[in-house]
């Protein structure tokens, strides 16, 4: 199959591109794989050499709309492909379906999350992109819902390398003595994208109850992102900088994984919440707000909270003298990138009617 993989997002380590690039690495021996996005970072694009022939369009979506369409249009017509997949979070992705409108490639639009900006724009475009789409993907039923309304839809699951994820105790020695953290300091771990979604200022507030009460902890947060710098000032002016320790994105956050003692995830929404599954295939305990899907609990060691400082400070001093066994902790929903991948790769068979 010649398939092209439309990322309406920056191709960074973050969400949707992390998707994309999991079942890439899968299914790119067997297919020959495109992708079109804008500012793709070298971190990311270590963690997939390329294969097969795979081309990489940088082509910007925001800049300049008409350049935007007619450039993709271009590379679809050019491209002869099977399969065209449409990852993004709204109805914008008529902008998409549009370009390949002429294509006689099955055409697939893909959610990945429960809320955004352009919310008037998607209502006006939801009808359109329901009729004109060949088949509904989302990545939760949260998700799906939400821009396919009563529309028949598939949940395809965000699937991951099982194997490199799983509890480490080489790599949490390592990356402990590597910050200096100690062995008995509780290790409270997030990662996502620094911007109003993932919600990371709510985190000060927990810390600064937390070190009110004396608790011994260190909150490791994970990510770059357009708020990142106003979020060190926060922490700067609240005095908590003995608390936090702020880290780039990284292509080995599996590692970082089997430092934390706790995972914690305060969004505001979520399509699904990707982290959380990886932080419990590490064997981490997870602490959730309750915006987040509750598919995204898939083993006993999950809890979900409104967003209370008060409450989320209660639960981690409670979490901290619990003693977990990190290699044995039972996953109840596979998330596992190969099953992912062949049963993806059954859908476009299916579709294309093989």
């Amino acid at each position: 199959m010649k398939i092209l993989e439309i990322c309406t997002v920056n191709f960074k380590l973050s969400g949707i591109p992390i998707h994309i690039r999991n079942y890439y690495n899968e299914l790119k021996h067997e297919n020959q794989i495109d992708i079109v996005s804008r500012n793709f970072d070298p971190k990311i694009l270590k963690t997939m050499p390329l294969e097969n022939k795979t081309k990489l369009y940088d082509l910007p979506r925001k800049k300049n709309l008409f350049k935007y369409y007619f450039g993709l249009k271009k590379i679809i017509k050019k491209g002869n492909y099977d399969v065209i997949h449409i990852h993004g979070n709204s109805a914008t992705m008529v902008i998409e379906l549009l370009a390949c409108s002429s294509s006689n490639a099955k055409k697939i639009t893909h959610t990945h999350n429960t809320e955004y900006q352009a919310k008037l724009i998607s209502k006006l475009f939801s009808r359109y992109l329901n009729e004109h789409t060949d088949r509904r993907f989302a990545s939760s039923d949260d998700a799906g819902k939400k821009l396919y309304g009563e529309n028949k839809y598939e949940v395809i699951k965000n699937g991951i390398d099982v194997e490199s994820i799983q509890y480490n105790k080489k790599a949490r020695q390592s990356l402990r003595k590597k910050y200096n953290v100690s062995d008995d300091m509780f290790v409270i771990g997030h990662v996502g994208l620094f911007w109003r979604q993932k919600n990371q200022e709510f985190l000060l507030e927990v810390a600064k109850i937390l070190a009110q009460k004396n608790v011994v902890f260190k909150m490791i947060l994970i990510g770059d992102g357009e708020e990142k710098k106003s979020l060190i000032q926060d922490i700067r002016k609240m005095s908590l900088e003995k608390y936090f320790l702020i880290l780039p994105s990284t292509s080995k956050v599996n590692k970082y994984y089997s430092m934390f003692d706790l995972f914690v995830l305060p969004s505001r929404w979520e399509g699904l919440g990707m982290v959380a599954i990886e932080a419990q295939y590490a064997g981490l305990p997870c602490l959730l707000s309750k915006n987040v899907p509750y598919a995204a609990k898939i083993s006993d060691s999950v809890e979900f909270l409104p967003l209370s400082a008060e409450e989320w400070a209660r639960k981690i001093m409670e979490e901290k003298n619990i003693k977990y066994d990190r290699t044995n902790l039972k996953i109840y929903d596979s998330y596992d990138i190969k099953d992912c991948a062949q049963n993806l790769e059954h859908e476009y068979q299916e579709l294309l009617g093989y």
